[in-house]
């Protein structure tokens, strides 16, 4: 594996996880949601591309010693990652929540190639770790602006440093909290948040394991995506429908995805059935779970750096 593989590995990772069909409450590439269309999402897993290559090359260079691990500029990435984003596609907010996951995680992976010549995942978790906790009050701000350009829905107000409160920028200067603490503050209600401050826990040991056996089991990359999709829902909460629809109803969709996945899902004619019916429901009431689309995304990366080819 060379540099530029880390980014491919993103952007593969990406437009897999936006492919898979039919995944439940999602774009993917037999439907659409009003406004966002799967040639938006594809669009966006290309456009991250350059970006994530740069971060991979400080990762790489802080590797070797040749900067700090401070240097890395994950939130700067971050931000022009959603800056290309807008360049190159017309809907607004399609990969948010995978820009926060697959940055940090591109640049362990050149830390780590730089260190060890290949990409372990042991290593590259510890590596990670480093990258999250080194992170600064300018990868804070920065990640604030890649917020507010990408515009999520229910971003709403927090009553610690609020994203729309320009007092908080200033309190962050001021005080120099990094993009650790801010997503320390966060992770109580959201799961991309809480990956970070778990050295992506759900990522590591529960969705990247899935990923590997499921493929290893089918060969067939669209069922190992949409099944690992729903596993992950199954078992997490989805934080983004939280969110927008409260606990009530994100515990709902949880446990209907747990009663497929009792079924077959995937795997069975039986749960296919019922993963159309259960996509089909829950586009009728507006629910999509993207947090659980984007840690499928973090979850194929790593499979794609371990190796999986589709």
């Amino acid at each position: 594996m060379d540099i530029e593989d880390i980014a491919r590995a993103a952007q593969l990772a990406s437009a897999l996880e936006v492919s898979g069909y039919p995944k439940p409450g999602n774009v993917h590439r037999t439907a659409d949601l009003k406004g966002m269309t799967f040639e938006h999402f594809i669009a966006s897993s290309i456009a991250i591309g350059p970006v994530l290559l740069d971060v991979a090359k400080k990762g790489f260079r802080a590797g070797k010693g040749e900067i700090k691990t401070v240097d890395i500029g994950v939130g700067g990435a971050i931000k022009s990652a959603i800056g290309n984003t807008m360049k190159w596609q017309r809907d607004g907010n399609t990969n948010l929540g995978i820009v926060l996951l697959l940055t940090p995680l591109a640049a362990a992976a050149g830390m780590t190639l730089a260190k060890e010549g290949k990409i372990q995942m042991k290593k590259l978790r510890t590596n990670l770790s480093c990258v999250l906790k080194s992170t600064t009050p300018e990868d804070a701000l920065n990640v604030y602006d890649a917020i507010l350009i990408a515009n999520p829905e229910g971003l709403g107000k927090v009553d610690e440093l609020d994203l729309k409160n320009e007092a908080s920028k200033k309190k962050i200067k001021e005080e120099r909290i990094s993009l650790y603490e801010i997503m320390a503050i966060s992770s109580g209600w959201d799961n991309i948040s809480k990956e970070w401050v778990t050295d992506m826990q759900i990522t590591f040991e529960f969705g990247y394991p899935l990923v590997r056996k499921l493929y290893g089991r089918t060969k067939n990359m669209n069922t190992t995506t949409v099944q690992s999709f729903l596993e992950i829902l199954s078992k997490y909460p989805d934080t983004y429908v939280r969110r927008i629809h409260g606990k009530k109803i994100a515990k709902k969709v949880s446990e209907k995805a747990r009663a497929i996945i009792e079924k077959g899902g995937m795997l069975t004619s039986a749960g296919r059935v019922l993963i159309k019916k259960f996509d089909e429901e829950l586009r009728k009431k507006s629910i999509n779970p993207g947090t659980a689309a984007d840690l499928t995304s973090s979850s194929l990366m790593l499979a794609i750096l371990d190796g999986l080819r589709p």
